[in-house]
């Protein structure tokens, strides 16, 4: 915020969200009675961090996990990973304002194994640091300008990777992307670049570039397996998904023979 505010009202964990009252995109009502209701219901209802628990967990849970989460935007997943039994999460986001709502969150669902960071997921993994057990990447791969980097960065750092995205496909519908041929490390792809219309709007959920770059569908998987993340289960594909073809995969390492 770019102004100081006193509050003399009974503190209350209202108070804190309403600090940034009708720009929530959660359903506040899932974390505590007397939140904001309508947004998008990541706390309870949301079924993917339970996907990928499922598939790339031990008996559906994350126990002993230590879990980087790419682009938390409000915390929401972040509690659910917590719940899933994660004995640590750190999670990365650069939309400032998302950040301190998560810090908000946090405090409200008392999360006390997560760790939220501010700054570029990309930085976060080029630089030195640990691998982790599961990269959790959530709504966040179309929305990098370069989601190929981003790919080889958590392929480096992990063994397991949940991703949900949406992916180009030709259609009337995406008919705003620009297609370009590009080269990576030996693979002939194509990427699909988008020209973001609503940056300035105080909703705007996207990356943190003025464009962004969608891959196809084979190619994502093509990319994966370069980077050693060759079994790839698709748990949903979805190519009438709202705004552009979605899909939820869970890819993995395979286990080095004894």
């Amino acid at each position: 915020m770019s102004r100081r505010v006193f509050v003399t009202t009974t503190p209350s964990h209202r108070n804190a969200t309403d600090l940034f009252a009708d720009r929530w995109a959660s359903d506040l009502s899932e974390l505590a009675p007397g939140l904001p209701s309508g947004g998008l219901p990541g706390f309870r209802a949301d079924p993917r961090p339970g996907q990928a628990a499922a598939h790339l967990g031990v008996n559906g849970r994350f126990d002993g996990y230590d879990v980087l989460e790419l682009g938390p935007l409000e915390g929401a997943h972040t509690c659910q990973l917590e719940a899933l039994g994660a004995k640590s999460i750190t999670a990365v986001e650069s939309n400032s304002e998302a950040f301190l709502k998560s810090l908000i969150v946090k405090n409200i669902a008392g999360l006390n194994r997560s760790t939220f960071l501010l700054g570029d997921v990309s930085r976060h993994l080029e630089a030195p640091g640990p691998r982790y057990d599961l990269i959790f990447c959530c709504g966040i791969l179309y929305h990098m300008l370069d989601p190929l980097e981003l790919i080889r960065l958590a392929a480096a750092r992990t063994d397991r990777i949940f991703i949900w995205t949406h992916y180009f496909r030709e259609e009337r519908r995406l008919r705003r992307h620009v297609s370009h041929q590009v080269d990576h490390e030996g693979l002939r792809l194509s990427l699909h670049e988008l020209t973001y219309e609503d940056r300035k709007l105080a909703t705007f959920w996207g990356g943190n570039r003025e464009k962004t770059r969608w891959m196809e569908l084979p190619d994502l998987i093509r990319v994966l397996a370069h980077h050693g993340l060759s079994e790839t289960t698709i748990i949903t594909d979805d190519p009438d998904f709202v705004n552009g073809p979605a899909v939820t995969l869970a890819a993995r390492r395979p286990a080095k023979p004894d």
